[in-house]
């Protein structure tokens, strides 16, 4: 019955759809923002993000479609405001290197879903479910038809909540300048009087494309049509438990949550990799690095761009795996980080340039299986409030590609929520993992 839920072609009424500008004018200064070395690595992909809110308490003189336009006009008021400080969201990709910031506006949407928040959120799809709350299709595209490069929806459901979803242009920034975005759009929204926003557009300043060819073609793509997502939490006394193990058996003091986790969550997928093999596969671990605090010259977490570089480990053979040595790793490859100039020693860059020069994708390798990972933890996303409070989830659709892993803070205490990405038939096999089923049951 849950799965047929999804299915039913009156789930989800499109309500209105509109374009919101700037309230002012961007300007004549302003009007074209240079694009990193980074930033064309990348397609228009769109980095996917919802909210959900249970408690939208409903005016008693409003019916539920009146409601909604009401929560729709709070929301594009506070995002046009918003908009005047991030102007290029509002702009249109001019080629792979500008944008034209001409104040085209964002594209908005208002959806009626006809069931309760409660039948997503407890579906035995979760990641499914959740999806429903964005534009059909869009998280995680390559690119979209109307060309905007930020499109957000707010969604209504028959049980009074809402869901708040946005989708923002991975060319313009990274996980973290996509948290600034929500934050000062939902304290716009809060508090109508905020006049002060002050996000940081560094162009092509830190990373720039002089010392290299241009990309004329981006080289980075989305693509989820071979891999599903799984929703895990890690409960914080199990996790807890497990770091106190691992640091005993390691010798790393104080192993964070993230390292463990990831290095649980790549020794299974290992592990599901190898079940239809005779030995294990070389494998290569990916962990993407928000470098604003590790530049020479520091940068304010407000920076928007992507600013980006990462760390990897491998592990060729099956003591490698075992979770002591991967965290051992895992540690080293981020003291080794910190020591690096990340402008002259960009790992992520000297990755593209190499791809590029050998005409392949980026961490394509014949020779072993590639893994990366976002670690999302210690973002607050779970204090997001656009006034109707604290969201009861935050939600990241499948995608950008297969053996991905996300990492975030699960709502209560100090626990993680994961979301890995996964081949099909190794998703089968990584569920079934004794080991992780210990320490998630």
């Amino acid at each position: 019955m849950a799965f047929a839920l999804l299915s039913s072609p009156s789930l989800v009424s499109v309500c209105d759809k509109t374009f919101i500008k700037p309230s002012s004018l961007t300007p004549p200064t302003l009007r074209y923002h240079k694009l990193s070395y980074i930033d064309q690595f990348y397609s228009n992909l769109y980095i996917p993000l919802a909210f959900f809110y249970p408690k939208v308490q409903q005016r008693e003189e409003s019916d539920n479609s009146h409601e909604l336009c009401h929560i729709a006009s709070l929301l594009q008021t506070s995002l046009s405001k918003t908009l005047v400080s991030y102007y290029p969201y509002a702009g249109k990709l001019r080629d792979n290197a500008t944008i034209d910031c001409n104040d085209m506006g964002a594209e908005f949407l208002s959806v009626r879903i006809n069931c309760t928040m409660s039948e997503i959120l407890d579906h035995p799809d979760a990641s499914q479910a959740e999806s429903i709350v964005f534009p059909k299709d869009l998280p995680w595209a390559n690119n979209y038809e109307g060309g905007n490069l930020l499109v957000a929806q707010v969604s209504k459901f028959d049980c009074g909540g809402i869901a708040i979803s946005m989708c923002l242009a991975h060319k313009i920034g990274d996980g973290t300048s996509t948290l600034n975005f929500v934050n000062d759009w939902s304290r716009m929204t809060h508090s109508p009087t905020t006049t002060t926003l002050s996000p940081k557009f560094v162009g092509d300043s830190v990373f720039s494309s002089n010392n290299y060819s241009p990309i004329i073609t981006p080289q980075m793509l989305s693509d989820v049509s071979e891999c599903v997502q799984k929703r895990i939490i890690f409960p914080t006394a199990k996790l807890d438990a497990l770091r106190a193990k691992v640091a005993a058996e390691s010798g790393v003091e104080n192993p964070t949550r993230a390292e463990v986790v990831s290095a649980l969550l790549f020794k299974c997928a290992i592990k599901a990799a190898s079940s239809t093999t005779t030995s294990m596969r070389p494998s290569k671990f990916v962990h993407l690095l928000n470098v604003r605090s590790m530049l020479k010259s520091r940068l304010p977490q407000s920076t928007i761009g992507n600013i980006l570089s990462s760390f990897s480990t491998t592990a060729t053979k099956e003591e490698d795996i075992e979770l002591p040595e991967l965290v051992r790793s895992l540690r080293k490859g981020v003291e080794e980080a910190y020591k690096k100039d990340h402008v002259e020693q960009n790992e992520f860059m000297l990755e593209v340039v190499e791809s590029m020069r050998k005409g392949k994708k980026p961490y394509d390798d014949d020779d072993q299986n590639v893994y990366s990972c976002s670690n999302l933890c210690k973002f607050p996303l779970y204090k997001v409030d656009f006034g109707w409070g604290k969201p009861e989830r935050v939600s990241l659709p499948n995608g950008p590609f297969k053996n991905f892993f996300f990492l975030k803070d699960y709502k209560i205490g100090e626990g993680v929520d994961a979301r890995v990405m996964l081949d099909k038939q190794h998703m089968s096999e990584f569920e079934r993992d004794e080991e992780l089923l210990d320490l998630i049951s």
